[in-house]
C-alpha cells in the first residue's frame, strides 16, 4: 500500500520527461508537450490529460496508457525509483463561486474581439451583451459568464490581446475563473428548447450561429474543453428547465482527432439512457465541413483504387474514420482501430516519405477487395482482417463508422487543399479572401506613420500577414494569421484608411459572412433565454 501510495506521488513531470516527452513549462503549474501539444501536464494536481487521445489520469495512468506498461504491478515499482522526485499534492477546498472581474461600461474592445477578429454576427453580440452573456473585463478581456437559473455560477474569459511570441500557437490567453462549477459551461437558448448542441468553445457555439440564423428551439452549451460530465450536466440542465431531456444532442467538436475520438466513446460510452422510457438519446455529428479529403491524399487514392479495382472513396472512408487525414498518421478515433493506415507505417506521428502512403494504402485496397461483393465491401471482415482482437462490438461499430463515411463520399465529398477544423475557422472563411483583398488595398496611417499589409504564402497553404512600413518594407509592425485578426489589430492600435472609403473593414459595420443579413438579425433578436 505504502509502494502504491509512493507511485502516485512520484513528479508527473518528471515521469513524462523521463519517458521521452519533451515539455515546456506554460505557468508555475502548467506544462505542454512539445512535439505533441495537446499533451497538458497540471503539476499541482499531479495528473496528465492528452486531449488528442482522450488519455487522463495520475503518474501510474501515464505509464499503463502511454509508456505502455501491462500491469499496475510493473508501473507502482518503476514508479518507486528513488531518482524520481516527489510530487507534493494539494488538496484543495473547493470555494462558492464568487465573480471576481470587474466588468467593464466600456465593450468596445471586447465588441471589436468577437465581431473583427472572430467575425461573430455584431447583432448576436449586442444581444448576449445586453443580457449579461458577454461581459467585457477591467483588462478589457472577454468574458463568457455560466448562467444557471438566474444565477452566475461560473466564467471563462477569453483574451482580446494577440500575442504569438507570448501566448504560443493560441495568440490569446484562455482560463476559468476561479470555483466555477464543475463541469458546467457558458450556454444560452433560443425559443422552447428541445434538443442540446455542444461546442468545445463558446465562440464556436457563437459561430454556428452566426452560420445558422434559424436556428430555434435550441439550447447552446460549451465544454470548454471536451469533457463528457459537462455532456451529462447539460442534459440534467435542460430537464430542469424545460420538464424534459432533449430529444437529440449534437456535437459541435472539433473536425480534428480529439474532436472526433470524443465523439466516438461519447457513442461508445457516454450514451445516456431516459429512464422513463429505457430510451437511448440520439447523439449526432455535427462537426464543420466533416466530408473533406485533402486534395493529395484524393489523387493519390485515385490511382490506387484505380490500379486496384476498387472504389477509391471506400479508402478514403477507412483513412477519415481511422485517422481523419492526419498528416501525421495521428489516431483520431475512439474504438482504438489502428490496423489500417496506421498500422502499416514504419514512422508513426511523423509525416509519410516517399511511397509510404501509396503503399499502404495499396495493401488496405487490396485487402478491401477480397472481401467485397457487387461493389460492396464488407467493412466488418476487413476491419477483423486488418486488426484482429477487437471484440465484436466494437468491430461492428467502427465498421460502421466507416460505412457511414463511405456512403457519404459515395454521394459528395470536399476537396480542400487545407481542411478547415471548427466552426470559427468556417465562419471566417466565408469571407477572408474579400476581407484580405479589401485591407490591401489601403494605407493606414497613425501619428505620421503609414503602413500598408504584406501577405506572404506559407508552406501548409495557409497565409502570413504583416503590417509593414509603407516606405520601407523591411520594417514589420505587428503580425496576424488572418485577414479578420489583421483588421482587428490595426483598428485597436488606432490606425486608419487614409482616404477613408472602406471604413467598413475596420469598424462594426464590417461585411457580414454572408449575403443575406436580414435573417441573421432576426435570429439574433428572438429570445434568448437563461
Amino acid at each position: 500500500m505504502e509502494d502504491f501510495k509512493r507511485a502516485k506521488q512520484a513528479s508527473i513531470v518528471d515521469v513524462v520527461q523521463r519517458n521521452g516527452f519533451n515539455l515546456e513549462q506554460e505557468s508555475s503549474i502548467s506544462w505542454r508537450g512539445v512535439e505533441h501539444d495537446s499533451l497538458v501536464i497540471d503539476a499541482r494536481k499531479n495528473t496528465f490529460f492528452w486531449n488528442s487521445r482522450q488519455e487522463h489520469g495520475d503518474p501510474i495512468d501515464f505509464m499503463m496508457k502511454v509508456v505502455g506498461v501491462e500491469s499496475m504491478q510493473d508501473a507502482v515499482k518503476l514508479l518507486n525509483d528513488p531518482s524520481l522526485s516527489r510530487a507534493e499534492i494539494v488538496q484543495h477546498k473547493t470555494e462558492p463561486f464568487q465573480y471576481s472581474d470587474r466588468n467593464s461600461k466600456d465593450f468596445t474592445r471586447a465588441n471589436n474581439y468577437l465581431t473583427i477578429a472572430r467575425g461573430l454576427n455584431p447583432q448576436l453580440v449586442a444581444t448576449l451583451h445586453q443580457k449579461g452573456f458577454i461581459q467585457q473585463n477591467q483588462n478589457g478581456d472577454v468574458v463568457f459568464v455560466w448562467a444557471k437559473s438566474g444565477r452566475r455560477v461560473g466564467a471563462a474569459t477569453q483574451g482580446t490581446t494577440i500575442d504569438y511570441d507570448e501566448n504560443g500557437h493560441r495568440g490569446t490567453i484562455k482560463r476559468i475563473m476561479k470555483n466555477s462549477e464543475q463541469d458546467f459551461g457558458f450556454n444560452f437558448s433560443i425559443g422552447r428548447p428541445d434538443r442540446l448542441l455542444v461546442f468545445e468553445a463558446p465562440i464556436d457555439a457563437l459561430s454556428y450561429l452566426s452560420t445558422h440564423p434559424e436556428t430555434n428551439n435550441t439550447m447552446f452549451l460549451s465544454m470548454d474543453g471536451l469533457k463528457p460530465a459537462t455532456v451529462t450536466k447539460g442534459i440534467q440542465y435542460m430537464y430542469e428547465l424545460t420538464g424534459d431531456v432533449p430529444n437529440s444532442i449534437g456535437f459541435g467538436v472539433d473536425n480534428d482527432a480529439a474532436g472526433h475520438t470524443f465523439f466516438d466513446r461519447m457513442m461508445k460510452e457516454r450514451q445516456f439512457v431516459i429512464q422513463e422510457t429505457g430510451e437511448v438519446l440520439p447523439y449526432f455529428n455535427l462537426m464543420t465541413h466533416d466530408r473533406q479529403i485533402p486534395q493529395d491524399r484524393a489523387a493519390v487514392l485515385r490511382g490506387v483504387g484505380k490500379a486496384v479495382g476498387v472504389d477509391w472513396r471506400d479508402l478514403a472512408a477507412i483513412e477519415k474514420a481511422e485517422t481523419n487525414f492526419s498528416s501525421k498518421r495521428e489516431l483520431a478515433n475512439g474504438f482504438d482501430f489502428h490496423g489500417g493506415f496506421i498500422g502499416g507505417s514504419d514512422n508513426v506521428s511523423k509525416p509519410y516519405t516517399g511511397t509510404q502512403y501509396a503503399d499502404r494504402a495499396t495493401e488496405i485496397a487490396t485487402q478491401m477487395k477480397l472481401v467485397t461483393k457487387e461493389e460492396t465491401p464488407d467493412f466488418e471482415l476487413l476491419v477483423r482482417r486488418l486488426q484482429p482482437g477487437l471484440s465484436d462490438e466494437v468491430r461492428t461499430k467502427f465498421a460502421g463508422k466507416i460505412g457511414s463515411y463511405a456512403q457519404q463520399f459515395r454521394k459528395g465529398y470536399e476537396p480542400v487543399a487545407r481542411p478547415i477544423k471548427d466552426w470559427n475557422d468556417d465562419l471566417k472563411a466565408m469571407r477572408s479572401e474579400s476581407l484580405s483583398a479589401a485591407l490591401g488595398r489601403h494605407v493606414y496611417a497613425k501619428d505620421g506613420q503609414q503602413i500598408v499589409l504584406d501577405r506572404t504564402p506559407n508552406s501548409d497553404g495557409t497565409t502570413h500577414y504583416q503590417a509593414v512600413n509603407r516606405f520601407d518594407k523591411t520594417i514589420g509592425f505587428f503580425e496576424a494569421d488572418s485577414p479578420q485578426e489583421m483588421a482587428y489589430l490595426i483598428k485597436t492600435y488606432g490606425y486608419n484608411a487614409v482616404d477613408k472609403q472602406d471604413e467598413r473593414v475596420m469598424g462594426a459595420k464590417a461585411e457580414q459572412p454572408r449575403s443575406k443579413a436580414q435573417p441573421r438579425q432576426q435570429a439574433a433578436q428572438r429570445a434568448l433565454a437563461r
